[in-house]
C-alpha cells in the first residue's frame, strides 16, 4: 500500500482548489462539501508517485507545508488552530471551522490492508475487491474513510483507530541540518549519555587549559578559590553546554559507529579504559579494528562520485575519536578542513544506512525538506542515487519506501523521470497554493518544466553535452528517452539525461559558434557531441565544424553524428529518400495522428475538423525536405496557410504514442528507430568522455612538467624529482594508458636512482629532462599546448 495523493484544504498557503471550483464542469466529491451548510470547497490534491516524488516551486509556494500535511494526515497530531489559512473567508469568522483539513488516498491494498480498514470501520460487508480508499481528518475531528462503490463513495467513520494505525505508513525524515561532527568523545560512545565530558571538544579543552595554565593563581591558597569562582563558573558553563545541535551530531556519530559499522558499545568502554590507563598500543589497536569495520560497512566511494578513493577514518586524540578523511591524493584532513557539502552528504549517507524499517513490515514514506542546501551539483546527483535506493533497494532484504522531497535545485531533479515532478504555485490574493497539473506532461526536459529556461541548457553543466539544432529535437529526444526508460529498455539503447545535457542551439548554423564557446576558449574543455540533420544546413554546419574558427577545429569529426549516417538497415522511415531529419524517425501514421492532435489543440474547431480527414495517401514527399514538410504540405492542402510548428508537432507525437492505443505497430517501429539513434549517441558519449578525461590528465601532466623545469632549469635534487613524479601519478586512474605511464615512471625512478640519497642532485640532468619529455599520457590537443 502506498500514498497516491495528498488532500489539503484551509492549511497555511493551501486554501482550496479555486481553479477546479471555477471550472464549468465542476462536480464536487463527497469530501469537498462542507457540512452542514452544503458549501463546496474542493481540496487541493497533490498526486504522489509510488516511488519518488520531487516537489519544486518558488519561495512561499507551500512546498514544506506539503510535507507537514502528509504527517498531519497520517497521525492526526499537531494540527493547530494557528495553521488555518489566513486568507480563507472562514478564518477567525466561523468558530465552527477552526482547524485545517487533511486527507490521503491509498492504493495497492493487500489482504491485510483490506482487513484492517474493514475492522477500523467495523464494516460487515465484503470489500475483497477494493484496491484503494481515502482517509480524511476534517476540522480536527476523528478520521473518516471513504470506500469506492459502484456508484460513488461510501463514507465510514473510523471506530477502531488502532486497527487503522496498524497499516498506515510511517513517515520519517533525514535531518538536512545536522552534519557529521568533527569528533566524538569516547565516553559518549561508551555510555550513550551526555555530561560535561561529552560537551563540544573545543570548549572542553578551553576549560581544561584555563585551569592548567592558571592553576597557581586559582588554587595557590584558600583565598584564591572564591575570587576565581566567577571565572571558573563561566568556563565550566561553556564546557558543559549541551546544545540540541551538538546532541544531534553526537547521536549521528553514534549511529555511524554502532548501527552502520556495527561496533559493539563494549569496544568503546574498553577503549576508554585503555586510554585512561595509558595503554596507548592497546588503544591504537582497538581504533585500527574500528577503522576496518568502518571501511567494510560504508563502501562510501560507491556513492560519492567525486572521489572513488575516499576513506573516512577514526583518529585517537586524548579521550576523543576524531573523524579524518583521506582523499585520492593520500592526504588526511580533519572533517572541519573539508567542505561543508562533504560533511552534510556524509550525514545524509549515515542516516540512510542507519535507518531501520519497522519489523512489522508497515510501509514507510521518507520526507525531506531542501537537502540541496549544502551540496554541490555533483553531490546532489549522488544524493539522487540514495533516494533511488530508498525507493528501489539494491539489497533484496531492504524494504522499499516512498520518497517525497522538496528542492529549489535543478540538479536534484532526475531528468530521466519527468513524471516525478510536482510544481506548486501560489495564486493571487486568496487563491492559495495550486498544483501545476501539466508540468509532468511537458515533454521538454523536466528542468524546463520545473524552472523555466535554465542555465543547464547551456554547456559546462553535465559530464557530457549534446548539441542539437533546435528545441523540437530536445523535446523528442527527452520524451522518447522517458518512454523507453518506462519500457525498461537497456541503458545502452537509451539516454541518461542526468549525465547528458541536451543543448538546443537554435539552428544548425548556430552550432559551430556554440561549440566554440564551449570548447574553443579554455584548456579544460567539456565533453561535447553533436547531432545534426543531413540536409543542406546540417551539411554546411559539419563543414564549418571540421574547419573550426581561425582554421582550428574544436571538436573531432568522430563526435559529430548526422541523422543520415544511421545504418539504413536498422531504421525505417516513411521518407523514401531515407532519414534526413529527426522527424523522419516518426512513422507516417503517428505523424498524421500528431497533426490532428496539434490542430485540435491549436486551431479553431472548424479548421481542426477539416484536418480529421487527413489520410496516409495524402502524404506526398516530392521535392520536400522530409516527413515534417510532407505532413505540413498535406495539411495545408486541406487548411489554407496551415503551419506545423516543429515543437508543437514533437509534443503531439509524444502524446500520440502515449495515449493512442490503436497505433501499436507504428509506435513499436518508432521505438526501434530511437533505440538505434540512442545507441549511436551513447557510444559517442562514452568516447567523448574518455577523450575529455585523457585531455584533462594530459594537460595536468604537461603543466606539472613545465612548472618543474621552470623551477629547476639546470639541476634538481632527487627529492624534487620524486615529488614531481608522485604528483603526476596521483592524478592517474586505472586505465590501460595510465598503467603504461606508471610503468614509465617506475623506469625513470630506477634509471636515475631517484630513491637513493634524496638530497643529492639528479645524475645526468639533461637525460632526466629528456626522459620527462617522453612521459606522455597521450598526445595533447593543440588547444592545450597554448
Amino acid at each position: 500500500m502506498f500514498i497516491s495523493a495528498v488532500y489539503i484544504r484551509f492549511y497555511r498557503s493551501f486554501n482550496y482548489d479555486y481553479l477546479r471550483k471555477a471550472h464549468e464542469g465542476f462536480a464536487p466529491d463527497p469530501w469537498d462539501v462542507l457540512e452542514p451548510r452544503d458549501l463546496q470547497y474542493p481540496f487541493v490534491r497533490v498526486p504522489l508517485e509510488d516511488g519518488i516524488t520531487t516537489v519544486v516551486g518558488a519561495n512561499e509556494s507551500g512546498k514544506s507545508q506539503l510535507l507537514a500535511a502528509v504527517k498531519h494526515a497520517l497521525t492526526g497530531l499537531d494540527i493547530e488552530r494557528s495553521d488555518f489559512c489566513r486568507y480563507s473567508q472562514f478564518f477567525a469568522v466561523d468558530k465552527s471551522m477552526a482547524f485545517p483539513d487533511f486527507g490521503l488516498e491509498f492504493k495497492h491494498l493487500d489482504d491485510e490492508d483490506r482487513a484492517a480498514v474493514a475492522k477500523a470501520g467495523r464494516i460487515s460487508t465484503s470489500h475483497d475487491g477494493i484496491d484503494s480508499f481515502l482517509l480524511f481528518r476534517f476540522n480536527g475531528k476523528d478520521p473518516v474513510i471513504y470506500l469506492p462503490e459502484a456508484e460513488g463513495w461510501q463514507q465510514v467513520a473510523v471506530k477502531d483507530k488502532k486497527a487503522l494505525d496498524s497499516v498506515l505508513p510511517r513517515s520519517f525524515e533525514i535531518d538536512a541540518k545536522v552534519a557529521l561532527p568533527e569528533s566524538v568523545p569516547i565516553k559518549y560512545l561508551a555510555e550513550a549519555k551526555t555530561s560535561i565530558q561529552t560537551g563540544p571538544r573545543k570548549e572542553r579543552y578551553a576549560f581544561l587549559s584555563m585551569i592548567m595554565e592558571n592553576a597557581a593563581s586559582l588554587f595557590g591558597n584558600a583565598d584564591a578559590v572564591p575570587t576565581a569562582a566567577p571565572q571558573l563558573v563561566s568556563a565550566f558553563t561553556a564546557a558543559n553546554t549541551q546544545t540540541e545541535k551538538h546532541e544531534r551530531q553526537l547521536a549521528l556519530a553514534d549511529d555511524l559507529l554502532l548501527k552502520v559499522a556495527k561496533i559493539d558499545r563494549i569496544a568503546f568502554k574498553e577503549l576508554l579504559k585503555a586510554v585512561e590507563d595509558g595503554r596507548d598500543g592497546f588503544a591504537n589497536g582497538i581504533v585500527e579494528q574500528m577503522n576496518r569495520a568502518l571501511a567494510a560497512s560504508l563502501n562510501f566511494p560507491k556513492w560519492w562520485s567525486q572521489d572513488h578513493e575516499f576513506k573516512l577514518l577514526l583518529t585517537l586524540r586524548d579521550q576523543d575519536l576524531v573523524f579524518t578523511i583521506r582523499d585520492r591524493t593520500g592526504t588526511e584532513y580533519s572533517a572541519d578542513e573539508r567542505s561543508g557539502g562533504l560533511k552534510y552528504f556524509l550525514s545524509y549517507f549515515v542516516q540512510y544506512l542507519a535507518h531501520e524499517p519497522p519489523k512489522s513490515g508497515i510501509p514507510e514514506i521518507l520526507l525531506m525538506d531542501e537537502p540541496d542546501a549544502y551540496l554541490s551539483s555533483t553531490g546532489q546527483q549522488d544524493l539522487l542515487r540514495i533516494f533511488e535506493d530508498f525507493a528501489d533497494p539494491q539489497d533484496p532484504d531492504r524494504q522499499p519506501c516512498q520518497v517525497v522531497y522538496v528542492t529549489h535545485s535543478p540538479f536534484l531533479i532526475d531528468k530521466n523521470h519527468g513524471e516525478r515532478i510536482r510544481v506548486l504555485e501560489k495564486g493571487e490574493g486568496d487563491e492559495g497554493t495550486r498544483v501545476v497539473r501539466n508540468a509532468a506532461r511537458n515533454h521538454y526536459e523536466p528542468l524546463r518544466s520545473a524552472f523555466g529556461s535554465f542555465v543547464a541548457e547551456t554547456t559546462f553543466i553535465s559530464n557530457c553535452n549534446l548539441m542539437l539544432e533546435g528545441t523540437s529535437d530536445q523535446v523528442l529526444l527527452a520524451g522518447m528517452s522517458a518512454r523507453l526508460r518506462w519500457q525498461k529498455t537497456a541503458d545502452m539503447d537509451n539516454l541518461d539525461l542526468n549525465t547528458l545535457t541536451l543543448v538546443p542551439a537554435g539552428s544548425a548554423q548556430h552550432i559551430p559558434y556554440m561549440l566554440y564557446l564551449a570548447r574553443g576558449r579554455d584548456v579544460d574543455r567539456p565533453a561535447v557531441i553533436v547531432l545534426l540533420d543531413s540536409d543542406t544546413a546540417g551539411n554546411q554546419a559539419v563543414k564549418s565544424l571540421k574547419k573550426g574558427p581561425n582554421g582550428k577545429p574544436v571538436i573531432d569529426p568522430e563526435f559529430i553524428l548526422q541523422l543520415g549516417d544511421l545504418p539504413a538497415d536498422t531504421v525505417t522511415s516513411s521518407n523514401p529518400t531515407g532519414v534526413t531529419a529527426i522527424e523522419d524517425l516518426v512513422p507516417a501514421p503517428i505523424g498524421i495522428a500528431a497533426v490532428k492532435r496539434y490542430a485540435a489543440e491549436f486551431l479553431d474547431p472548424q479548421q481542426a475538423q477539416k484536418l480529421q480527414a487527413l489520410k496516409p495517401k495524402d502524404i506526398t514527399f516530392g521535392d520536400c525536405a522530409g516527413t515534417h514538410d510532407a505532413l505540413e504540405g498535406a495539411a495545408a492542402r486541406l487548411v489554407d496557410g496551415f503551419h506545423l510548428d516543429k515543437v508543437g508537432f514533437a509534443r503531439s507525437v509524444l502524446d500520440v504514442v502515449r495515449y493512442e492505443n490503436d497505433l501499436t505497430q507504428a509506435a513499436e517501429s518508432m521505438d526501434a528507430n530511437f533505440r538505434v539513434l540512442f545507441r549511436e549517441l551513447r557510444q559517442l558519449q562514452r568516447r567523448a568522455l574518455r577523450e575529455a578525461a585523457t585531455e584533462k590528465t594530459s594537460a595536468k601532466i604537461k603543466r606539472l612538467k613545465r612548472s618543474f623545469l621552470l623551477d629547476h632549469p639546470t639541476w634538481a635534487s632527487r627529492e624534487a624529482a620524486l615529488l614531481l613524479l608522485d604528483d603526476i601519478e596521483t592524478g592517474l586512474d586505472s586505465s590501460v594508458d595510465a598503467e603504461d605511464l606508471k610503468s614509465q615512471i617506475r623506469s625513470v625512478r630506477r634509471d636515475f636512482t631517484l630513491d637513493d640519497e634524496p638530497t643529492e642532485p639528479i645524475p645526468d640532468f639533461p637525460g632526466f629532462r629528456s626522459a620527462l619529455d617522453k612521459l606522455v599520457y597521450r598526445e595533447i590537443n593543440e588547444a592545450q599546448e597554448a
